[in-house]
């Protein structure tokens, strides 16, 4: 799966003619991808300048972020989520991308010298909700592109290569975090941890990982912070999500109804562990359990994991 992406991204999308390409699907997941996120990608080249033009719709959460290499770690450069951008009243907006701001640009985000990577993301509450339509154009006319020569090819194996390499690395280590606690809240992160696995500044992340017996449920308790979203996803040591098609793997704060003092009660389990709200782990005995928090306001606290018999 990261192979396949990775194919696509280094070496069928060009900086001068960009295209905002779907990321994830149910058949193409890594970093921990949120079933409820819908994440567009276009390659970048700094020294050029952007523009994408959109049209609202009816996402919780709409942003546009800028990734690139600080030495060898992929860093956040620069970030802007619907409250910080302004819309017509139709919906419709136009966001500049460029070293300079260009005279008039209303929506600007800064391209330096390392930006590489644009990635949107999208959030719902449930998959009837309508995206937003978007495209991205280059500031200036390129000329028409012409079939890559060897040496292009060359590079863009390379940069195939490289971009597996570094996926991989982010992804072991991400995962030995937390098989060394399981059944632990061992993850505790903001995004600036999380770069390597391209997160956003607009989440804060708490987790663990599960190890149950068949005849045990992972019970997680805790108060959600004021935020435009939250959820709870269970994902492979790989980071990618389990089967969303065909089980619940993933909760958000819509589907969570809030007992009286506030609080939440969600179970992992293999079978129904009678508990209103349990995720399905898919029959698989071993997995990660993330939490989003989404623009939360203030303080929080971690949840709380403990292991009862069914």
């Amino acid at each position: 799966r990261i192979t396949a992406a990775m194919t696509e991204f280094q070496m069928e999308q060009t900086a001068d003619w960009p295209s905002l390409v779907q990321v994830m699907s149910p058949a193409r997941k890594f970093y921990v991808d949120n079933p409820d996120t819908l994440y567009h990608r276009a390659t970048l080249d700094p020294r050029l300048g952007y523009r994408v033009r959109g049209r609202r719709g009816d996402e919780l959460y709409l942003s546009f972020c800028v990734y690139g290499l600080r030495g060898r770690r992929n860093a956040i450069l620069a970030n802007a989520c619907d409250d910080e951008l302004q819309f017509a009243e139709d919906g419709t907006f136009e966001l500049v991308l460029s070293a300079e701001r260009p005279a008039g640009a209303v929506n600007w985000l800064p391209l330096d010298g390392n930006a590489r990577t644009l990635v949107t993301r999208q959030y719902f509450a449930d998959c009837t909700q309508r995206p937003a339509e978007l495209q991205i154009e280059t500031l200036e006319s390129q000329p028409a592109l012409k079939a890559p020569d060897e040496k292009q090819i060359a590079r863009r194996i390379r940069g195939l290569a490289e971009s597996v390499t570094r996926t991989l690395a982010a992804t072991e280590a991400a995962s030995e975090l937390w098989l060394q606690r399981p059944n632990e809240v061992s993850v505790d992160s903001m995004a600036d941890d999380w770069a390597s696995l391209f997160a956003t500044p607009d989440n804060d992340y708490v987790g663990g990982w599960y190890a149950l017996a068949e005849n045990e449920a992972l019970v997680m308790e805790g108060r959600a912070p004021a935020c435009r979203y939250w959820s709870v996803q269970l994902c492979s040591r790989w980071l990618e999500s389990r089967d969303y098609v065909s089980r619940r793997v993933i909760l958000n704060h819509s589907q969570v109804p809030l007992q009286s003092d506030g609080s939440f009660r969600i179970a992992i389990a293999h079978r129904d562990p009678g508990l209103p709200h349990w995720l399905d782990t898919a029959g698989h005995p071993e997995g990660g359990a993330i939490f989003r928090w989404l623009l939360p306001e203030g303080d929080w606290e971690r949840p709380t994991f403990r292991v009862i018999k069914i």
